[in-house]
């Protein structure tokens, strides 16, 4: 037995017990020790079911934060909590925990990276009030991760990269790590204002680990694509930094690759795969390559494009290299062509911070897949994969991928040709993130045919960006547009216009009377709905005695107790005996998601706002 072991076993048998966590319809209660270690020890013995009950304490949050596969809204309360029982703040809990968690090596990196998320949503000024523990997260920092994290927030502190860029003039292991934070910094014109500096490192041959750095981080910076493709498809051609340059050419959106860059970096690309030997033809390396010159075939004339499709055939089976795009909860890519009966490779890489998985479904059974997903355990199955249920209509499935995983799928394409789904089915997930697996007889015959769907447009829309158009909104309006996005976007599950649609928040259906008419008042509180919470509508969080905690909006209040409609069915509406309350708190952000508008055109957005303006009525009802 080893000397951890032995203490932790001595600690368990001698210790003092630091309370019973009290059983739950029927279930036995465990005893937690007072000691940290002999704590955490027991609470990583529970599975995941039985800690998301553990009754709330220290140890417990700690252990919630700390465990893989578990939402994001356990990471969030668990946060919170030690806040509320340490008497300080969220984000200095938030930057005591990562600063931690650098501690434990590189098995932390997954839950770091979905904190990283959670520390950079915070305001620039709240951050700056913590700058003195962000730049020693930057610069002493044992995990590459944690000092990125560190970068990424003194950018957004100081609404400027120069204190930070700063810091590490002299230093190559520093600017390297700035170099990485970069994508992480969500403001984009932040990202927008570095392309200089960045673009000097890029041509910096005699610092090879630098200009690698700067090369993966070139393509995060928008309003360059066209610009850092001509460039890194230059460096192809050339034989430089081709893996690096390979993968970053991969990342830039395909709208903006130059027509007449694709014929001679096709070329190149083939050339190089021919060089990479057998042996290594199942690397990750090389099937970047191959996805990218199959990308670019879909450009050329069919016939062009066929044969070159021939010669990549010849060099490996079919692969495809799908990922997720950073906090937008979607695939890069919607659709995927293959040959029935012939093997194929799928590769899921997770470069969003949220956990993600990838599942093949039968044709059309991609809503019971996602909706049996929602309703498991959160417990892994004989394989070690979570939220995949037990069904035939399951083909294949990835394990749940934590940010910065890839794992590869390798299966035999079904002989029946057809349009299969793929979906991730975390909780949620299912109704964005999805895409089909079009299985055919003849795919260059099928692609001939067939245009590929174009992928989705991303815009981080500002109320500024639409107030020009607004007035556009007051007449010729398609309402039945606008009417099928109020459901699709799902508005309809929480709020009530007219007559469809549930009361769980705001009722819209005079949403424009009590904003008097004001049409950017309106769109203000759908692209930022934390900024205003109507005192109806805030989420609150409720300790109970017995150590369990539920949240809810309330909706009646009196002497003994307090009801509470914790979602959007009437079947999760309940009453908490005020005797059972341990502690109430009022939560900053709005249940409504932000980036709901982030997929839709200026044309959408003045669609689904005439509809609300209408009251919910159609133009068959209603003369707009």
């Amino acid at each position: 037995m080893c000397v951890t072991n032995l203490v932790v076993l001595v600690i368990l048998i001698l210790m003092p017990l630091g309370g019973q966590c009290a059983g739950q319809d029927g279930k036995q209660p465990f005893f937690l020790p007072k000691n940290p270690v002999a704590a955490a020890y027991v609470l990583n013995r529970l599975t995941n079911i039985e800690l998301i009950d553990a009754p709330r304490s220290e140890f417990v949050y700690v252990a919630l934060i700390e465990r893989k596969g578990l939402d994001k809204k356990y990471r969030i309360e668990a946060i919170e909590g030690l806040a509320n029982l340490r008497k300080s703040s969220a984000l200095a809990e938030l930057l005591s925990i990562v600063t931690e968690l650098d501690t434990k090596g590189e098995e932390s990196a997954a839950i770091l990276r979905e904190l990283s998320v959670l520390l950079l949503q915070f305001k620039p000024e709240e951050l700056k009030a913590q700058r003195a523990g962000l730049e020693k997260l930057a610069m002493d920092s044992q995990l590459p991760l944690a000092r990125q994290i560190g970068y990424a927030a003194l950018v957004t502190a100081d609404v400027s990269a120069e204190l930070a860029w700063g810091i590490t003039e002299g230093t190559e292991q520093r600017l390297i790590d700035f170099l990485f934070a970069v994508p992480m910094v969500r403001d984009s014109k932040l990202r927008h204002d570095l392309y200089p500096k960045v673009q000097a490192l890029v041509l910096k041959e005699d610092q090879p680990e630098i200009r690698r750095a700067a090369i993966s981080t070139i393509t995060a910076l928008p309003g360059y694509d066209m610009e850092t493709f001509k460039q890194l498809a230059g460096f192809v051609r050339s034989g430089t930094e081709q893996p690096t340059t390979i993968a970053s050419l991969g990342r830039i959106p395909k709208k903006s690759w130059p027509k007449d860059q694709i014929e001679p970096l096709i070329e190149s690309l083939v050339g190089y795969l021919r060089g990479v030997p057998v042996a290594k033809r199942t690397e990750f390396e090389f099937l970047d390559a191959v996805q990218l010159a199959r990308e670019l075939t879909s450009l050329l004339p069919v016939e062009k494009g066929k044969a070159i499709n021939t010669a990549l055939g010849e060099l490996g089976v079919r692969v495809v290299v799908i990922r997720t795009i950073y906090e937008q909860m979607l695939y890069d890519k919607q659709w995927i062509v293959a040959e029935a009966g012939k093997p194929i490779e799928i590769i899921l890489e997770n470069t969003d911070a949220m956990p993600h998985n990838l599942v093949i479904v039968a044709p059309g059974a991609v809503e019971e897949i996602g909706s049996a997903a929602e309703k498991m355990p959160v417990e892994p199955d004989s394989q070690g994969r979570l939220h995949v249920p037990d069904s035939p209509k399951v083909l294949h499935a990835t394990k749940l991928l934590a940010s910065g995983e890839r794992e590869k799928l390798s299966f035999i394409a079904p002989e029946e040709p057809g349009d299969y789904g793929y979906v991730c089915t975390f909780p949620g997930h299912w109704r964005r993130m999805v895409g089909t697996l079009v299985i055919v007889k003849d795919v260059e015959a099928y692609l001939a045919a067939h245009a590929e769907p174009t992928p989705p447009q991303l815009t981080e829309w500002k109320v500024s960006d639409l107030a020009p158009e607004l007035d556009k909104a007051s007449f010729g309006r398609n309402l039945g547009e606008g009417k099928q996005l109020f459901t699709t976007l799902a508005c309809a599950q929480c709020h009530k216009l007219g007559t469809s649609g549930y009361s769980f928040g705001p009722e819209l259906t005079d949403v424009f009377k009590r904003w008097k008419d004001d049409r950017a008042a309106v769109l203000g509180e759908v692209i930022e709905p934390s900024k205003v919470i109507n005192d109806r509508y805030r989420n609150y969080l409720f300790e109970l005695k017995n150590g369990d905690s539920v949240s809810g909006l309330i909706v009646k209040e009196d002497a003994s107790s307090i009801t509470i409609h914790a979602g959007p069915a009437d079947t999760l509406v309940q009453t908490l005996p005020k005797a059972d309350i341990q502690s109430r708190r009022p939560q900053e952000l709005s249940l409504m998601p932000a980036g709901l508008l982030n997929l839709m055109s200026k044309e959408q957005i003045l669609d689904l706002l005439a509809f609300i303006e209408s009251g919910g009525k159609t133009e068959s009802e209603h003369k707009h």
